[in-house]
């Protein structure tokens, strides 16, 4: 599969490059400014901002597949996530382009979703410290709902750098306390790879969440 990364040189997006070159695909990774991804012989580094239509379009060129891995940063416009998927959402389009996987964080509720009290606790100070981060990450969603694409959102509640420990997706939750940004990469290419989760947002969550 050849799969195209949108901010493929933050933690996370950095964190699935190399997961998904491990597994033998193609990748060409958008990166803002500076490239900080290893040379590989499966692997196209391209300068993408993830808002420039152009940018996009020749990022996401007979690509199977987009992960994107946009989000907030400090400075980061209100609306970053929102805004590229716009453009992302049309490039696609464009190109007849169908899948796609996202990232955003558990503060994105679903019906359904099984909400732990420490989740609510850490959502609640998000929204009260940080509320545009926590409505773009909802615009982001309600955008690709309306879309034609073959979508899929993995949903965290608190990321680390820290080795990945054992975890399911799970369509409603319970989300895991801490998630390893390796255990996303993980997540977001089992999905891509297994064409799962279509037009949903799994949670991920401890092995035992499903028993």
């Amino acid at each position: 599969m050849k799969i195209a990364v949108i901010a493929a040189n933050g933690r996370t997006g950095k964190a699935f490059v190399e997961q998904a070159l491990r597994a033998g695909h193609a990748v060409v990774a958008g990166v803002y400014s500076t490239n900080t991804l290893s040379d590989h012989a499966n692997l196209t580094v391209q300068t993408c901002d993830a808002r420039n239509e152009d940018d996009v379009n020749r990022l996401i060129k007979d690509c199977d597949a987009v992960a994107s891995f946009i989000g907030h940063v400090k400075g980061s416009p209100v609306n970053v996530q929102t805004d590229a998927m716009k453009v992302l959402v049309s490039a696609m389009n464009a190109q007849g382009i169908t899948r796609l996987v996202s990232l955003t964080g558990t503060g994105v509720r679903f019906p359904g979703d099984k909400i732990t009290m420490i989740d609510r606790i850490l959502n609640l100070s998000i929204g009260l410290i940080d509320p545009a981060r926590v409505n773009d990450g909802k615009k982001h969603v309600a955008f690709l709902q309306q879309s034609s694409l073959d979508w899929t959102i993995i949903r965290v509640l608190k990321l680390q750098n820290t080795k990945p420990k054992p975890f399911s997706l799970q369509q409603y939750g319970p989300t895991k306390l801490y998630v390893s940004r390796d255990e996303v990469a993980v997540a977001c290419l089992q999905v891509l790879e297994q064409g799962s989760f279509i037009h949903q947002a799994p949670i991920i969550s401890s092995p035992s969440a499903h028993l």
